[in-house]
């Protein structure tokens, strides 16, 4: 096989360039692999939940009741729209496990009456068998919680139901697309340890909750085309006078409302990351082979005075620059499907899909590579085009020595500048553009790293806020149903209760003007001490006599301000519709809130003082007592204790989000790393000869390093702020579109992130000086000299 010479020359300068070759590829990857990882993810996730949904036939309307009677499901089915409807059992209980010194929680399913597991929210069986229908000593339990507390079939579960201890047999473990995110009451973060999910034969549940012949819970499957919001209309009319509460779409279904929340914070990242990341790929390599090229510029001129055209002469640079950009993309395919692969598996194993579809989808890769692509030799063209417009002659000579002389930058002498920072400063401020593009790069790099740092403060900032100011409670205990308020009494009785706070939780539809949400009012005492309302500056807030406390993200969310009216439909009890006032705006990171006064919540509903259950502050001497008599607390169906949510809170977002930020910060640190390396290699090549003529005329090695050395310094010192500046920008754009209405990350970017990837870049910077001062040291002075003879 004949190598033609321009080949041949292209060959040669990949091998003599390789450190260069291999930074400016690797920073390349790093822009592809960001690229491919993200969308990766965000694809196979979205294309999982879909395929299991469909698989799994899962429910688009819910609805809860106290007690409806089974004859009502034949006026539900018959609801225009409604393809499918069946009712279930569904309460909670609470869980006695030995070894387990706090109690726990468990969610009870009826399953139907026919073991053919056909209906609607399928279970998907992991192990073991069904229970049998009629049976009252069997369960089947979620996964996750069987794993968490190592039961198995054959095992026995003991559970609390409506005050009846019962000791149920497991004869299985199986997921559910309704509990992909399984939740309890007052719970942030999934807890398979302190919650679990049980599906009980529906005979055990009607005589355990006293309800044969009814039910507390439906779920329907809409027809194609159906509407949503006049079904749910349809349905809180039949169901409202047996104690609905108003049905939710599955837009508003828990699971899939967090699951929906995190998708779209993993597509928010993937729009605005791997873009950035590629720009700066591009601009990187714009930069590096455009003075790489410029260098050639007597040998282009060579070449075409040996009969080369420019066209040619072209292509040559253009093919230099396609093998490292392919080089580049071959990395970034690589590490973006492995890494993509690793973080879908992450999500999926914290979400319990019992399957995981990775998609690879063609079009995400072959953008990726065609922008990568398109920018490498767009910077390669431009470069080429400047010297090979040149006569031969013009080009084969050196450009012309830069005069420094009569110019607005020559006046660095009133700085009392030393010599040798008189001659770094002439050399940035004669090609003020090269310097730019230097200095943004290595402000590219610095920014990307803020981007990707920021978000560990902002999460230890929304835990404080929420659990050390905000809900101070060590424990919440939620009863079944409202109770008189001498049920406060009883808990504050329980050893180991220091303070016990009441509150009420009412379910209702908030409207402003067309915008209306659909969360729960909750009533506090005046003057909280444990469960309070924070104003915009953090300082408690009193429950106004008349009027609501709403969180900023309502407010926003329903474009409302504090003073205004809005109207609140109760959706329980008599269902009064009212209009009270926006007494004030308070801060809030989880959920839409709305609080008032308890009393006043319990006069707006025409009712006694009831409470829906009680915040509590323990004795650290004496839990174990606590929990020992919580367990035995026949009227409460959920336990909550603060400390162990912020333990699972910091858990679970430590191990998603550090793999995901480490990945981003890897890659953010490659790229600076090849900006910095890049910027020092060409400069050295740029002024070889005249560090060589320096050393001749005298200078030491060090003084002759310390130039271009302290050229690298002054272009990574300025670019520090302006990194800050980009990074604080794209950050703001990241948590505007992470927020929802589920929660919000809080934006608050500490010294410690400017500090951290600035000593990463500086440590690039480092590393590539190191590099290059061996170069200087082993320069070749009559070689250098030689060189444009």
């Amino acid at each position: 096989m004949v190598i033609s010479p321009l080949r041949r020359k292209m060959l040669r300068d990949l091998v003599r360039l390789w450190a260069q070759v291999l930074a400016i590829a690797l920073v390349l990857a790093a822009g592809v692999a960001t690229m491919i990882l993200g969308n990766g993810a965000f694809s196979s996730l979205s294309e999982t939940r879909t395929r299991y949904y469909e698989a799994n036939r899962f429910a688009d309307i819910f609805a809860n009741v106290t007690r409806a009677p089974q004859a009502l499901m034949g006026e539900i089915e018959a609801i225009d729209g409604v393809l499918i409807a069946e009712s279930r059992i569904v309460k909670l209980g609470l869980l006695d496990i030995p070894n387990m010194l706090e109690p726990g929680s468990i969610m009870l399913v009826s399953l139907p009456m026919v073991a053919d597991n056909t209906g609607l929210n399928r279970l998907h069986l992991r192990q073991g068998r069904f229970p049998e229908p009629q049976s009252t000593r069997e369960v089947i339990v979620s996964e996750g919680f069987a794993v968490a507390h190592r039961l198995g079939v054959g095992d026995a579960l003991t559970i609390l139901m409506d005050g009846q201890r019962r000791t149920l047999t497991i004869t299985g473990t199986a997921l559910s697309p309704e509990f992909i995110y399984a939740l309890g009451p007052g719970q942030m973060m999934p807890d398979p340890l302190r919650f679990g999910i049980a599906w009980v034969p529906r005979a055990n549940l009607e005589a355990a909750f006293d309800l044969k012949g009814a039910f507390s819970n439906v779920v329907l499957k809409l027809a194609p085309g159906a509407s949503e919001d006049r079904v749910i209309e349809a349905l809180d009319r039949l169901t409202a006078r047996y104690g609905g509460v108003g049905a939710i779409g599955r837009a508003d279904q828990v699971s899939h409302a967090f699951l929906d929340a995190e998708l779209k914070q993993l597509s928010a990242m993937v729009k605005v990351l791997p873009p950035i990341f590629l720009l700066v790929a591009a601009m990187l390599v714009n930069m590096t082979l455009s003075r790489l090229v410029t260098l050639e510029r007597e040998q282009i001129g060579l070449l075409k005075a040996i009969g080369y055209s420019s066209r040619a002469i072209a292509v040559h640079y253009v093919e230099f620059v396609l093998v490292i950009a392919a080089l580049g993309i071959a990395v970034g395919f690589v590490a973006g499907a492995w890494l993509g692969a690793g973080l879908a598996q992450l999500y999926a194993k914290f979400f319990s899909f019992p399957f995981l579809i990775f998609t690879r989808d063609p079009q995400i890769y072959g953008l990726a590579a065609i922008v990568t692509a398109v920018s490498a030799v767009a910077g390669a063209l431009y470069a080429v085009r400047s010297v090979v417009i040149l006569p031969p002659a013009v080009a084969m000579a050196p450009p012309a020595p830069p005069a420094y002389r009569n110019r607005a930058w020559s006046l660095w002498h009133l700085f009392a500048l030393h010599q040798t920072g008189v001659m770094i400063a002439r050399h940035l401020f004669r090609w003020p553009f090269r310097t730019f593009s230097s200095t943004f790069g290595v402000a590219m790099s610095v920014a990307l790293l803020v981007a990707s740092l920021w978000s560990f403060g902002s999460i230890d900032h929304m835990i404080d806020v929420t659990f050390s100011r905000s809900e101070r409670q060590d424990a919440l205990v939620v009863f079944g149903a409202p109770e008189p308020y001498r049920a406060v009494y009883n808990v504050r009785n329980i050893p180991g209760v220091l303070v016990a706070e009441p509150f009420r939780s009412v379910t209702a539809r908030i409207s402003h003007l067309n915008l209306s949400k659909r969360l729960s009012i909750t009533g506090k005492p005046k003057n909280p001490r444990l469960s309070r309302a924070l104003d915009l500056s953090l300082r408690p807030m009193a429950m106004p006599g008349v009027g609501l406390i709403i969180s900023e993200a309502l407010a926003n969310a329903l474009d409302v301000r504090r003073g205004e009216r809005v109207t609140v439909e109760v959706l329980e009890g008599s269902r009064p519709i009212i209009s009270l006032p926006v007494s004030g705006i308070s801060l809030g990171y989880v959920g839409l809130g709305a609080a008032m006064d308890i009393t006043a919540l319990n006069r707006i509903m025409g009712e006694d003082a009831l409470i829906s259950g009680v915040n509590l502050q323990i004795d650290d001497a004496a839990r174990g007592a606590f929990y020992s008599a919580a367990k035995a607390t026949p009227k409460a169906e959920f336990l909550t204790v603060t400390a162990l949510t912020i333990a699972r809170f910091k858990e679970t977002l430590a191990e998603n989000i550090t793999v995901m930020i480490t990945v981003y910060v890897i890659l953010a640190a490659i790229i600076a790393i090849g900006v910095v390396y890049n910027f020092a290699r060409i400069s050295l090549s740029e002024q070889g000869r005249e560090l060589a003529s320096l050393r001749v005329l005298g200078f030491t090695r060090n003084e002759v390093a310390g130039i271009l050395l302290g050229e690298l310094a002054i272009v990574v010192l300025m670019a520090q702020p302006l990194g800050w500046a980009i990074g604080y920008g794209i950050g703001a754009a990241m948590v505007a579109a992470f927020s929802s209405d589920l929660y919000r990350v809080p934006f608050v970017v500490g010294r410690e992130v400017y500090a951290t990837a600035s000593l990463v870049v500086c440590a690039a910077a480092l590393v590539s000086a190191l590099a290059v001062w061996g170069r200087i040291n082993s320069l070749d002075m009559i070689e250098v000299l030689k060189t444009r003879e």
